[in-house]
């Protein structure tokens, strides 16, 4: 019974030392299976960035109820992060229509879901517009059904983390 205390004990130690360094396990469908770490860089256009919804905003209430994200203490929220692609920064043109989205000249080809896998409403917080100081687009370019700024809107840039993939599959 010890000796597996200590096991226990050493594998917890491993996984507290990765997560202080950075290292993130993504499990979720939204981008490909894997390992990820978060740098200190500043993310911009292109790259992914994990973040954490507002816990005051009103997809806290809704993501807890339906647990799109999960228990995590990683965010204030008490939910897990999520992890996406910034495709629009500001000063960018979005234009938003029901199956793409267009950001200056780029089309990215998602529809919107009007209702989740369990038929529950989704909202629709994204506008057509120009992306406001501050803020920035982030969707899932890897799985379309993901849930992303289609569903809640502009997320405020300075919470963005740059995030890289490390060892990832599918």
């Amino acid at each position: 019974m010890l000796k597996l205390a200590i096991i226990l004990c050493n594998i917890l130690a491993i996984f507290a030392t990765a997560h202080y360094a950075g290292y993130r396990l993504n499990l979720t469908r939204s981008e490909p299976v894997g390992l990820y770490k978060v740098i200190s860089e500043a993310p911009t256009r292109g790259d992914l960035a994990s973040f954490c919804l507002s816990p005051e905003g009103e997809y806290k209430k809704l993501t807890a109820d339906r647990n799109y994200l999960g228990t995590s203490l990683l965010c204030s929220s008490g939910q897990k992060p999520l992890l996406k692609e910034i495709v629009g920064v500001a000063g960018d043109a979005i234009k938003v229509g029901f199956s793409s989205i267009q950001v200056n000249d780029s089309i990215f080809i998602l529809m919107s879901r009007t209702h989740d896998s369990n038929g529950r409403k989704l909202p629709h917080k994204l506008r057509s517009g120009v992306i406001p100081e501050g803020k920035a687009l982030l969707l899932s370019t890897h799985h379309k059904n993901s849930f992303d700024s289609r569903y809640f809107g502009l997320v405020d840039a300075t919470k963005l983390r740059k995030t890289i993939p490390v060892f990832t599959f599918n």
